[in-house]
């Protein structure tokens, strides 16, 4: 006989749903995949199991005694039920709270958010390191691995640096006041920069390095600090508040001792770079010192009334030269001007010349004795020039000129010229 799925997950849905155990239990684990959509899912995981949880809207406004993150270990309080759709199991959660290092760690969250919002991790707050530290605080236990490599790499890059050890607890009970006991104990020590260090551990071991009061001793500490706590979260406090953060205490190590080698080739340079300068302000004062001697021999009473005599003789030189250029120039345009005034003269009166001949031309070309010569006559009768035969009635008394005299005659008749 065969069964239908859904057959079989209902089977399974009331053999489940009907065990009293499995109804209104508390489960611990910590936080895994984590979303929020309407409803929130998350699954609960430990070392060797996963369990897949659902809280629904109308449960969240009472059920959540905290605020759900990933990695947070939380108790949850619920019932096992079958989702057939899916085909598997799911815890449905009415209640989330934190508990063990869950509860931790969202009391770090208040506290976070509380010192964010005072202004306690903001980069403005910031000291830099200093270029060449003399005394080095180091707050770490002793004796320590963390320690002997923190003086390894000191003794490697500056053996000079004098290391100022203020030894405490970095993880237990009572760790995080040892550690600010230490604090202070440099900053009156006087040194140039503290370094805040330990190896790596589990993140239940690394709380001591989130407390408010060590946390806000390294904000008011006057000394540049490096916080260099290994770990691979990152989410200590004095992370955030330290001048400078870094991920070991070798690094920090690193970044505070100044290599020796570098410093004295900066200094052999600095001492080259001085002497060229020392050199370069002689050279430049030398100068100056002899610019000031000629100034000093210019303004001189005996080199100024030299120079002076000096001008006046090239002055009177030069007015002899332009006097006697001058006189010769003037001769010269005198030359110039009476001949330029004679080719004028002499071009006007060529010009008037042609002028009078080409009238005289014209004239004779519009004299009446031309056309007289050419056997015409001029008729006048009463004295006026006869124009039209309109003008010479019969009987009329004209006369006319020609090239070699006058007459006079009657008119007897005339007519008209026929039209051509």
């Amino acid at each position: 006989m065969a069964f239908t799925v859904t057959q079989i997950t209902a089977y399974l849905k009331n053999l489940l749903e009907g065990q009293p155990q499995l109804r209104n239990l508390e489960v611990e684990g910590e936080i895994s995949e984590f979303r929020r959509v309407n409803h929130l899912y998350f699954t609960l995981i430990d070392r060797d199991a996963r369990l897949s949880c659902v809280m629904f809207a109308g449960d969240m406004t009472l059920g959540m005694r905290c605020t759900v993150s990933e990695g947070l270990r939380v108790k949850v309080t619920g019932s096992i039920r079958v989702y057939p759709k899916g085909g598997a199991y799911q815890l449905y959660a009415t209640r989330i709270e934190a508990v063990g290092a869950g509860a931790v760690n969202e009391q770090l969250l208040r506290l976070e958010r509380k010192l964010r919002a005072e202004g306690l991790f903001d980069d403005a707050h910031k000291k830099p390191l200093p270029p060449y530290p003399k005394r080095v605080g180091l707050v770490t236990a002793c004796p320590s691995a963390v320690l002997e490599d923190m003086r390894r790499v000191f003794r490697e890059r500056n053996p000079y640096i004098q290391l100022v050890l203020s030894p405490c607890r970095v993880q237990g009970a009572g760790a995080s006041q040892e550690m600010l006991r230490a604090l202070h104990r440099l900053e009156r020590a006087g040194v140039d920069v503290i370094i805040i260090g330990r190896g790596g551990g589990g993140r239940d071991t690394l709380f001591d390095f989130s407390d408010e009061q060590l946390v806000r001793a390294v904000y008011n500490c006057e000394i540049p600090v490096v916080s260099a706590v290994g770990h691979e979260i990152n989410y200590l406090l004095i992370d955030y508040v330290a001048d400078v953060q870094v991920q070991t205490p070798t690094m920090a190590a690193i970044a505070v001792a100044y290599s020796a080698e570098e410093f004295q080739a900066t200094l052999v340079n600095s001492h080259s770079s001085l002497v060229k300068a020392v050199c370069r302000a002689i050279d430049g004062e030398r100068e100056r010192l002899a610019h000031m001697q000629q100034i000093l021999r210019y303004v001189s009473p005996a080199e100024q009334l030299k120079r002076r005599r000096e001008t006046l003789d090239r002055a009177k030189d030069r007015l002899s030269e332009l006097t006697a250029k001058a006189v010769v120039d003037a001769r010269r345009e005198t030359a110039e001007a009476e001949r330029e005034i004679r080719n004028s003269i002499r071009e006007s009166i060529r010009s008037y010349r042609n002028r009078l001949d080409q009238w005289e031309t014209g004239l004779k070309a519009m004299s009446p004795y031309r056309l007289l010569e050419q056997g015409y006559a001029f008729v006048t009768v009463d004295g006026r020039p006869v124009k039209s035969i309109a003008d010479l009635p019969a009987g009329a008394l004209m006369k006319g000129y020609l090239a070699d005299g006058q007459f006079e005659a009657e008119v007897v008749s005339t007519q008209e010229r026929p039209e051509s």
